[in-house]
């Protein structure tokens, strides 16, 4: 699976630069009509003028270069102000979209059950929990936003949790991690800033067509009509922007339908990969084609935001401008026998959640678990609760990190009980029990389920907690792999919603070459976490070496969870396939004797959440 996203990413890394060509020839055409526009309403405005214009040409290079100048800089704003705009990532967009967040604990049925499919799909693919909106619409519609998995959000419908079944639902919002593993993401929510732009100048059309009826009263008051010219120019060059304004739109929406039509064909593959269930998607998609509702969205924001979405959201003319395939197709693809038939549309009556299909599907659905239903179904439901509660996740977090040893332990619970309080000591050593028997492998996943309370908390309050997190860790002395993973998870995934500059929006680094040194520094860490025999460590240094097809006596560097702590930012923002050839290198070098040991398992799944990279336990087994 993961071969397949690495090279999916970087064919969405290569749309976005097909989307920065589209947009440059969008912007070219729009200077040349507006250049002319100019030209003619000013040789309009008086007699003068056009007898100026005719001796020397409407095509003045001053006011050609003055226009071209004031539109370019009119766009570059209106894109910069949207981008500013959508720097905090995906909470933003769905926030526009009229979405409400869901409470972690909720004990709403319907979106108990959505939250719980969410936390599957995150698990199955080692992804942070994403914070979770419902929009108050009747269609049945999802979508993702964000710029990585770290600041991503999952939004959808009201209308999709009353019409869907737990395998439709689970259907839709593997299509939409699909996206976000495909790095389709980042590339919608830089299609929203640039097509800003392009539409800024019908609404300077607008504007001016507005500005201009009071001018036009003045002149017709004024005794001395001369001002009349001038009224005239700024109506027609109102009208002449609000045109170019629809002409914007119809660039705009053939960019996003160019851009946006085949990433959903393979969101819906490898949604099937995800659930394994084919008839779970193609009966969403069967249950839209039967609702009268279909998946259209009604707030102002959606024409902007419409190519985030699982389905049409707004109703358009012509198909050529469809930002999705038809439905038709989409289930032929997914079911090569179907017979054109569909179901009747289900009611909200009809489909009511129940306790049993909350937590784990109806009676049927548990034949078929997902993985991440086995993974979620495997943890101890105390602490599964624990996890879901904004005020409890810290002390778990906590408790998570906790050693069993008979030094460490003491230290570790008096910083809790110095800097933090007594009944935070409490609340932690009640939840020792269950948590000292798990593996790591699970703690760390835990620690996942904590992110979206975590998110709930204000910023003075998560900035308190994540200094107890680090004093914690540091209470003896010494830096392991799961506390090194729990705190850069904290760092990674939720200190990023409140310092949004921490977030990597780009890829600077595309060849390999220029992060050797680092990855090198990676690969020694991994190989040296393969067994404490130095014989074994070196056979692994020397399959990475392989991987990446580097000299056999290339110098093993010094490596620390420490070290390797500031180089992931740089790591981060190399391109896909520098980051596929990276992973190959670390798997190698873990899976050197043919084995994964547990230990070697946590530390991968802790690089992968990191670098985020898609990791499952499919991947590493082939």
């Amino acid at each position: 699976m993961a071969s397949n996203f690495f090279s999916q990413q970087d064919l969405a890394r290569r749309n976005t630069r097909i989307l920065v060509v589209l947009f440059a020839l969008a912007v070219l055409l729009l200077l040349t009509l507006t250049n002319l526009l100019v030209a003619v309403v000013f040789g309009f405005a008086d007699s003068e003028a056009i007898q100026s214009g005719l001796r020397r040409g409407f095509f003045q290079p001053e006011l050609l270069l003055w226009t071209s100048l004031i539109v370019l800089g009119a766009i570059g704003i209106a894109m910069l102000l949207k981008w500013q705009q959508l720097r905090k990532g995906g909470r933003v967009v769905a926030e526009a979209l009229g979405g409400q967040r869901v409470s972690p604990d909720t004990t709403d049925a319907r979106h108990r059950q959505l939250l719980n499919v969410v936390e599957e799909m995150a698990l199955a693919a080692n992804l942070p929990v994403p914070a979770v909106y419902v929009l108050p619409e009747s269609g049945i519609n999802a979508f993702a936003a964000g710029y990585s998995p770290a600041d991503a959000v999952i939004g959808v419908t009201q209308g999709c949790l009353e019409q869907l079944s737990r395998d439709e639902l689970q259907g839709v919002i593997a299509h939409e991690f699909s996206h976000i593993l495909n790095g389709d993401m980042r590339m919608n929510i830089k299609m929203i800033a640039v097509l800003n732009g392009i539409l800024f100048v019908g609404h300077v059309g607008y504007l001016l067509l507005r500005g201009s009826r009071g001018a036009h009263i003045a002149a017709r008051s004024s005794r001395n009509n001369k001002g009349g010219g001038g009224a005239a120019a700024i109506l027609l060059l109102g009208l002449g922007f609000t045109i170019l304004g629809y002409l914007g739109a119809f660039f705009g929406n053939l960019i996003k339908s160019a851009v946006s039509r085949q990433r959903e064909y393979l969101a819906d593959a490898s949604a099937v990969q995800f659930t394994r269930n084919p008839a779970g998607i193609a009966g969403a998609l069967k249950q839209i084609a039967a609702s009268s509702r279909g998946t259209k969205i009604s707030n102002q924001n959606a024409d902007e935001n419409s190519h985030l979405f699982f389905g049409e959201a707004i109703s358009r003319w012509a198909s050529i401008f469809a930002t999705h395939p038809p439905l038709t197709d989409r289930i032929k693809r997914l079911e090569p026998r179907w017979n054109g038939k569909l179901p009747v549309a289900r009611s909200t009556e009809a489909n009511q959640v129940t306790a049993d299909s909350t937590a784990s599907g109806t009676a049927d659905e548990r034949q078929a678990e997902t993985p991440g239903q086995r993974l979620l179904a495997a943890l101890p439901v105390l602490l599964l609760q624990t996890a879901h509660q904004p005020l409890q996740a810290e002390p778990l977090l906590l408790a998570l990190l906790i050693s069993n040893d008979e030094v460490s332990r003491p230290k570790q619970l008096q910083v809790i009980r110095d800097q933090g309080s007594i009944a935070l000591l409490q609340d932690v050593d009640r939840l020792l029990s269950q948590i000292e028997p798990l593996p790591e492998r699970q703690k760390l996943m835990l620690a996942q389920l904590c992110i979206p309370s975590l998110k709930t908390l204000t910023a003075v309050r998560f900035e308190r907690f994540e200094q107890l997190l680090l004093q914690v860790i540091h209470a003896d002395g010494e830096l392991h792999l799961l506390e090194w993973a729990i705190a850069q998870l904290v760092d990674h995934a939720v200190a990023s919603q409140f310092r949004s500059s921490e977030v990597v929006r780009h890829t600077s680094v595309s060849k390999f070459a220029d992060i050797r040194a680092e990855a090198l520094q990676l690969l020694s860490l991994v190989a040296n976490a393969t067994s404490d025999d130095s014989a074994s460590c070196q056979q692994s240094w020397q399959a990475g070496l392989s991987s990446w097809q580097l000299p056999d006596d290339t110098a093993q560097p010094d490596a620390s969870y420490t070290a390797v702590q500031a180089l992931l930012p740089k790591l981060m923002a190399a391109s896909p396939k520098v980051k596929e050839k990276l992973w190959q290198g670390m798997q190698a070098a873990a899976q050197s004797d043919g084995q994964l040991s547990e230990q070697q398992d946590v530390q991968l799944r802790a690089l992968s959440l990191l670098l985020e990279i898609p990791y499952s336990d499919e991947a590493i087994a082939n």
